[in-house]
């Protein structure tokens, strides 16, 4: 498995192409804004990649912001978000932050995800776990054979995700932290929404957010 880190808009969020060697499939993750597109799309013109997924880990729209310019550039892809997240898609695009990340308005999800679901990216499986807090709508993809999880605002190097925000709730950020920590393996690379790449080890001993919260 190979995955592209691509930072972009004004958040610096990690829109990720993530791809099956083998069979060249590829998934688009939370694409930023047109820019970050057109690089995954060049990425995969050159690695001759078939994108088949476009993955919102959640829905506020730095993360989402060009989700319509991905479909547009990948219309065979699906564009798949938490159930939870789709409901409230196009309110966080017309938002003060929506506006501020330049998002514009999102098409309809051609999947909606519930959490538990394994889905194939060619020869890879990966897992959705739904992850609420930092958004009703928050979701992981875990990765077992590769040990990789994309996580969204879940899980930070050195913090944790935002709950001061419409909809966000710390008891549940709290929970969902924790149940991610107990699904996955100690050296599984996190790959966060922003930021740094790290590990759940890593964050275990050095992170005093999740410190506190494993006691």
């Amino acid at each position: 498995m190979k995955v592209t880190i691509i930072p972009s808009g004004p958040f610096i969020v990690n829109t990720l192409l993530l791809w099956d060697e083998g069979s060249k499939k590829a998934a688009l993750v939370d694409p930023a804004d047109r820019k970050a597109v057109e690089e995954a799309r060049d990425v995969a013109d050159r690695k001759g990649l078939d994108v088949v997924y476009i993955l919102n880990t959640h829905e506020h729209p730095d993360h989402t912001a060009a989700n319509s310019w991905a479909k547009l550039t990948f219309p065979n892809a699906e564009l798949l978000i938490h159930e939870d997240g789709a409901k409230h898609l196009n309110f966080w695009t017309q938002s003060e932050i929506g506006q501020l990340a330049g998002a514009e308005f999102s098409p309809p999800p051609d999947r909606r995800l519930r959490g538990g679901e394994v889905l194939k990216l060619g020869s890879l499986e990966f897992k959705v776990i739904h992850t609420p807090g930092h958004s009703p709508g928050s979701v992981c993809f875990f990765f077992p054979s590769e040990k990789l999880a994309v996580v969204g605002d879940l899980i930070f190097k050195g913090s944790i995700g935002r709950y001061d925000l419409p909809m966000s709730d710390y008891f549940q950020l709290k929970s969902s932290i924790l149940r991610f920590l107990q699904s996955v393996p100690r050296d599984t690379l996190i790959v966060p929404g922003h930021g740094e790449t790290t590990t759940v080890e890593e964050e275990l001993q050095t992170n005093p957010f999740i410190k506190e919260l494993v006691g």
